[in-house]
């Protein structure tokens, strides 16, 4: 096949930056271009290529286009991926996503609904050097982690008048410009965090700069964020057996790999080239959903942009107002009926742990269970059943994992059936061991961290007032095991044992 046909929809610094590279490639082309000041596309096509049109539908549409390219400032972003989904074009559209999350599942809702392609412009993902640092992690080349620092502080404002960089209006600010890069980078290494805390310095209602800790499991990611000061650009990964060091990282031509031995890694292919040659390869794949950058990815990472704007009082006059208790945090208070049968306990405590913020406390396998048997009937002096035999063979796969809700000390117990395909659903009149009633202190919070968390698909009612003022709504977990989530309000009375 041809090179692919790109019709670019803005035409400001970014679009020049990869047009630049397009036209160094041979696998893209741009052949459409639509832009509010017409003068400015005309300048475009001259340098670049392809033909100007007078309204974006016309782009979208052009002879020749496959694919739509996004350029314009973030605030608009939304409107013009739902352009394109509605005249069934695929979209490769420029970061930040959109404004807020609540944008974003929109925007993929309606692409789901009409099976049109829509993906990210974050070429992080895309960077060969940056997935070369996964696989150093992931393969333990530096064992456990211990310590992240990562800084992207340069003195732009002093550069660039540019009024997208400053207006609130259309997303300027330190956090969604330049802040969005590290804390991608973070999740692309290690996913979701524990927590996410964020302090900003902020002049009138833009942020200027940020100090970000993204908190895990044995480590924090240490984040320095501004564009009005200096303080360079870094990701630096620090482990048990060694460290990676990663310069300029969101464009990363090289990495750094020192564990006994100084490894460097270098690439220095043309960035957005290979980033608009990937997706064009997926398009033509007839995909519906990015496999570089998948829907929940950048989903997720919007979830954590929101919730460090809310943490330093930062929102666009896009967004309405946060629902009820969206501010107070989201933490359990008391849960009865803790045990489930569960067909695949991975799938399931990714479940527990991604979407409700759970942590696996401890685990038994079948080798635990093994030893029990034999312990047991040694001491009785009886023989042991075969059955012990049978666990033994698979001595270390998971029986039964234990996970704990946060701010609640019980603990939810998931038993994996040997042998068993497929469970018969619980109801909501099952109020036996598949069924758990979870007291929070705040369900519209709760609510909206198990969407952020890109669980929606497990939310099966709404908030609504019950018994006694009672606040509660149902989920489901993977196996279809469902669970109620209550919160008394001052006006009800406390159930003990419920």
């Amino acid at each position: 096949m041809g090179k692919f046909g790109w019709a670019y929809i803005g035409c400001g610094g970014i679009a020049v930056s990869t047009a630049k590279e397009l036209i160094k490639g041979n696998e893209n082309e741009i052949v459409a271009i639509w832009n509010r000041t017409e003068s400015k596309a005309k300048d475009f096509a001259a340098k670049f290529g392809g033909k100007v049109y007078a309204t974006p539908e016309e782009a979208i549409n052009a002879p020749g286009v496959e694919g739509v390219y996004i350029a314009l400032t973030a605030d608009k972003h939304a409107e013009f991926m739902k352009l394109c989904i509605k005249n069934h074009k695929p979209v490769l559209c420029e970061k930040p996503f959109t404004v807020n999350r609540a944008e974003a599942d929109e925007v993929f809702a309606l692409a789901k609904q009409e099976g049109v392609y829509v993906s990210e412009a974050m070429w992080t993902w895309h960077n060969q050097v940056a997935n070369k640092v996964k696989e150093w992690i992931d393969a333990g080349e530096i064992g456990e982690i211990r310590e992240v620092k990562a800084a992207y502080a340069w003195p732009m404002l002093k550069f660039s008048k540019n009024p997208r960089l400053t207006t609130n209006e259309m997303i300027g600010g330190a956090l969604m410009d330049i802040g969005i890069y590290p804390v991608t980078y973070a999740y692309r290494l290690f996913g979701m965090p524990e927590r996410i805390v964020c302090a900003g310095r902020t002049k009138g209602d833009v942020d200027l700069a940020e100090y970000i800790q993204m908190m895990y499991s044995g480590f924090t990611a240490e984040i320095r964020v501004a564009f009005d000061e200096k303080g360079g650009e870094y990701f630096d990964i620090v482990g048990t057996k060694g460290m990676i060091h990663v310069p300029m990282f969101h464009m990363a031509k090289s990495a750094i790999l020192k564990n006994g031995k100084t490894v460097k890694y270098e690439k220095k292919a043309l960035l957005y080239d290979t980033e608009f040659s990937n997706v064009a390869g997926e398009i033509r794949a007839g995909l519906t959903e990015g496999r570089m950058i998948p829907m929940q990815h950048t989903l997720k990472v919007m979830a954590l942009l929101d919730d460090c704007r809310r943490q330093m009082g930062v929102r666009y006059p896009q967004e309405q107002s946060f629902e009820p208790g969206q501010l107070a945090e989201a933490k359990c208070k008391a849960i009865s009926h803790v045990g489930f049968n569960v067909r695949d306990i991975e799938k399931s405590l990714r479940f527990y742990c991604d979407i409700l913020g759970c942590k696996e406390k401890f685990t038994l396998t079948y080798g635990d269970m093994a030893d029990d048997i034999e312990k047991e009937n040694n001491a009785l002096g009886i023989k042991t059943p075969f059955y012990a035999s049978v666990f033994r063979k698979q001595a270390e796969r998971k029986w039964s994992v234990y996970v704990q809700l946060p701010g609640c000390e019980s603990f939810i117990e998931l038993f994996d059936q040997m042998g068993v395909k497929k469970r018969k659903p619980a109801t909501q009149m099952d109020m036996g061991f598949t069924h758990f009633s979870l007291e929070v202190n705040d369900i519209y919070a709760f609510r909206q961290n198990i969407i952020d968390r890109s669980g929606r698909e497990y939310l099966d009612t709404d908030i609504k007032r019950g018994l006694e003022n009672t606040l509660q709504m149902w989920m489901h977990d993977p196996d279809g095991n469902l669970f109620e989530v209550m919160e008394y309000t001052p006006e009800s009375y406390q159930v003990v044992g419920r």
